[in-house]
């Protein structure tokens, strides 16, 4: 038996281990990333490995029960009458998509044995595909004989009423205008359905450093047809924009760490952006970086390069874009939106309006976190602290009790050219700070409108 193993990524511990336990008992497995060929497109090869599998085993969880990835691998296997194996992990209430999909398919719960299970079951799944085939090729005559005179008849029947429903048909037509037969053949496209979300939900959509990301509703549409969601998680630490000089607090003549000069920044903005980066939105690298699909980001002016950092560290400027690990379908979903800044001591405007795929929130877009009941407080994922030079996150975080991260808000602080708000990690009552843009220890926590109406729902 071919199986093609559907689950989150959060369960590739366990994928993997049932993986290998049907492949030691004789089967073959599709199992992502393993069998997703180099050069191939992502979505391709998942639905080739469905359609050439004879069963899903899907790893039912609280992560794949919200995943639209896993719902699309079901909802193939479904329409394509591929059987589905359920292996329950956790208790989960079914969102109404899977459990329209899952009603008629065989459950199994994950305990002891329980992978030897899944085995057996598969097992037994084969020898049953085998006597239905074997069924079907054997016949003994008296039962060939049988069936083609059933055959036969049904034919005759079928021929006799399409018939009848042709002289109908032709009556019909010959007594309508020219308009009503227009009327009659137009095209109604009925609206689909909007994923039924609320404020304060969870949403997995797009991938970041080979996680899945999970997105907590804000704002919902008074339609229901959209909604601003916000990464659960600080995805990424990052510099908001990197040093126009390409050295942090350097200019080529002077260091502007020591205090000798150091009060030169304070009164000449324009040397603050040139030194320690820039909070202008509409032209940080931290902008074109999160609405990038490419692999090679152009970035305006200087690039987020560790040389432009102050630790020399995290830097992004051969990264690829943030959007290019979603899938066509997924960046289809994003909505392009309005985003309104409030403009830096340098703006010739009092706010500056740009068209954004993917964004930083505002001071003021914090009040959806209260209003949908969502905490301000965030941790990094594992991906991010990973990847993390600083280490600030273990040594200045978890190094005094806390386990959340501070991020990025895309508002620049009043009367500066350099610095940006921030929101804290829970240290301190106050939590809302302002730091240096060029600085490359803080959290990168991307916003985004997402149609509601471009999710498979059954009516």
């Amino acid at each position: 038996m071919y199986i093609f193993i559907s689950h989150s990524s959060k369960e590739a511990t366990v994928a993997k281990a049932l993986c290998s336990a049907l492949e030691n008992g004789g089967h073959s497995c599709f199992i992502a990333p393993r069998d997703i060929r180099s050069g191939y497109e992502y979505a391709e090869e998942i639905a080739g490995g469905i359609d050439s599998a004879d069963a899903v085993l899907l790893l039912l969880s609280a992560a794949s029960n919200s995943s639209p990835h896993v719902l699309r691998e079901v909802e193939r296997a479904v329409s394509r009458s591929i059987p589905i194996l359920v292996y329950k992990l956790e208790e989960v209430a079914l969102t109404k998509s899977m459990e329209y999909f899952l009603m008629t398919h065989q459950w199994m719960e994950a305990g002891r044995d329980s992978y030897a299970d899944v085995v057996r079951c598969v097992n037994t799944l084969e020898q049953g595909k085998e006597v239905r085939a074997a069924q079907k090729v054997v016949a003994s005559p008296s039962e060939n004989r049988s069936n083609k005179k059933m055959i036969g008849a049904m034919t005759g029947i079928i021929l006799g009423l399409i018939a009848i429903i042709a002289v109908l048909l032709v009556n019909l037509l010959s007594q309508r205008s020219g308009e009503d037969v227009a009327k009659e053949n137009s095209v109604v496209t009925a609206s689909p359905a909007p994923m039924e979300v609320k404020p304060g939900d969870i949403i997995t959509m797009g991938c970041y450093n080979d996680e899945d990301i999970q997105w907590r509703v804000l704002k919902v549409s008074e339609d229901g047809s959209e909604a601003v969601v916000v990464s659960r998680d600080v995805l990424t630490m990052k510099a908001y924009d990197a040093a126009e000089s390409g050295k942090f607090n350097h200019d080529g003549e002077n260091n502007y760490y020591f205090s000798d000069v150091a009060g030169m920044l304070e009164e000449d903005v324009e040397l603050q952006a040139y030194v320690q980066g820039s909070n202008s939105w509409e032209n940080s690298n931290i902008r074109i970086w999160l609405n990038s699909d490419k692999e090679n980001v152009e970035y305006i002016g200087q690039a987020p390069t560790a040389a432009a950092m102050p630790e020399g560290a995290n830097a992004y400027s051969s990264e690829k874009g943030f959007l290019c690990s979603f899938t066509k379908e997924e960046l289809a979903r994003i909505k392009t939106t309005e985003v309104v800044t409030r403009g830096n001591v340098l703006s010739e405007t009092e706010t500056i309006v740009t068209q954004d795929k993917v964004f930083l929130l505002s001071m003021e877009e914090l009040e959806w976190f209260e209003e949908a009941n969502v905490s301000l407080l965030s941790v990094p994922t594992q991906g991010a602290i990973d990847k993390d030079g600083i280490y600030w996150y273990r040594d200045y975080c978890l190094g005094y009790g806390v386990e959340h991260m501070m991020w990025w808000l895309r508002e620049p602080v009043e009367g500066t050219a350099s610095k940006c708000y921030l929101i804290g990690n829970g240290y301190r009552e106050e939590n809302i700070f302002a730091e240096v843009v060029g600085v490359e220890c803080y959290g990168i926590r991307p916003a985004m409108t997402i149609d509601l109406t471009a999710y498979s729902q059954p009516y």
